[in-house]
């Protein structure tokens, strides 16, 4: 029988074209219902049984009357709300709107890889779950939204792909233990006592407490923290007065919080709130944090991506080990509920003169990434099917 990445490269041109629908066609965090209308009737016509879930997510089953436990595979479908800047053909028809961090890829990997399931189901003795998930790009997303619902019950792994740009096509960057970081959200408000620009000592000037709370914050990571944690407190959006010759009463800092350590993840919150109420006070103003969990570190477990990385190799592909990062990821949910792994596929190379990475107005992958992510997931199920035959002696 042709290799999973054979039959997918000869699929390759259906992957494209879906790619590019969507990617024409872009829907931001819980407003993915084009999206899921196409994937819904997609999965339907393969005979998948399909499930709307998550307000505008889907999950579709292959061999939904097998004995579990299940394998998932998963893929994000939302957009961001980021004007694309690429001259393509298929670019993004909406205003404001983009597939500019690869969703619109994860999708058509993932319906490439039922499409190719369904045509060996006879070899697949569980339960196979494609989780077509919304809203991976905002707090309280759809990975969260999902877990609420316990959608993962009767799961033994999950598996998703994220396309980078900086790797080539056939390569896959993954890690045992932590890959990503937490990414929560924090809102300070500091509140003071406005007035006239020429008589600052008549007020107390919020503005000028609010730089102190930024510098502040710095020492969280300089100081707070053990040198060989990884953390970062980043003030991103400032929100002050309306006249260029009057202090404003209050100011409104908000930002974000990452780390990929568990320990400091629990730290931060009170370690803000420390370090912003005691400069306010010392300011005579007062300073109120609002803090909101975002996703937890996500934590790659050690055999599962041996797993992955042997069915990568299966293919012919290079498999490296990537350096974590910053960014944050909401799969880090289903990784608190269950084995799997999450890893980045290689999408550089044809008709990408310069890189851009996620979420740049610039953003676009190799297409031939496609057909790699398809068979990787084929991969993964086909050597799970493997494995349960072996344990139960089995030919079926």
């Amino acid at each position: 029988m042709p290799s999973p990445l054979d039959l997918a490269q000869a699929i390759l041109p259906e992957l494209v074209e879906i790619r590019r629908d969507l990617h024409q066609h872009p829907e931001v965090s819980w407003e993915e219902e084009r999206t899921g209308a196409k994937v819904a009737d997609y999965c339907a016509r393969l005979d998948l049984h399909v499930e709307r879930v998550a307000r505008t997510g889907l999950i579709a089953v292959l061999n939904p009357e097998k004995p579990g436990p299940a394998v998932a595979l998963r893929a994000d479908m939302d957009a961001l709300p980021i004007q694309e800047e690429n001259d393509l053909p298929y670019r993004s028809t909406v205003p404001g709107k983009g597939h500019l961090c690869g969703h619109d890829a994860h999708t058509a990997m993932l319906l490439g890889a039922a499409r190719l399931l369904v045509l060996q189901k006879e070899r697949i003795p569980f339960p196979v779950r494609f989780y077509f998930q919304p809203a991976e790009e905002v707090i309280d997303g759809g990975a969260a939204l999902l877990m609420r619902e316990k959608r993962l019950a009767g799961v033994a792994a999950i598996y998703g792909l994220h396309v980078n740009p900086l790797l080539p096509v056939g390569c896959l960057g993954l890690r045992s233990g932590p890959l990503m970081a937490s990414m929560d959200r924090v809102e300070i408000l500091v509140s003071g006592a406005g007035g006239h620009g020429a008589m600052p000592h008549l007020t107390h000037d919020p503005v000028l407490t609010s730089a102190e709370i930024i510098m502040a914050l710095q020492s969280i990571v300089a100081r707070r923290v053990d040198p060989l944690d990884s953390a970062v407190v980043s003030i991103c959006q400032i929100e002050a007065g309306s006249a260029f010759n009057a202090i404003p009463s209050s100011v409104r800092l908000v930002g974000t919080t990452r780390s990929l350590s568990q320990t400091v993840w629990t730290q931060l919150p009170e370690l803000i709130r420390e370090i912003a109420s005691g400069v306010a006070k010392a300011h005579g103003q007062q300073a109120t944090v609002n803090y909101t969990r975002g996703t937890p570190v996500l934590v790659n477990p050690p055999a599962q991506v041996e797993e992955v990385s042997r069915a990568f190799r299966a293919l012919g592909g290079v498999v490296t080990e990537t350096d974590p990062m910053m960014g944050g990821e909401d799969f880090a949910f289903y990784l608190r509920e269950t084995a799997g792994c999450f890893a980045f596929l290689g999408a550089g190379g044809e008709g990408l003169a310069a890189p851009h990475i996620f979420h740049s107005p610039h953003f676009n992958i190799d297409e031939r990434a496609l057909a790699w992510g398809a068979a990787l997931f084929v991969q993964v199920v086909v050597e799970q099917a493997e494995l349960r035959r072996e344990r139960t002696g089995t030919n079926g």
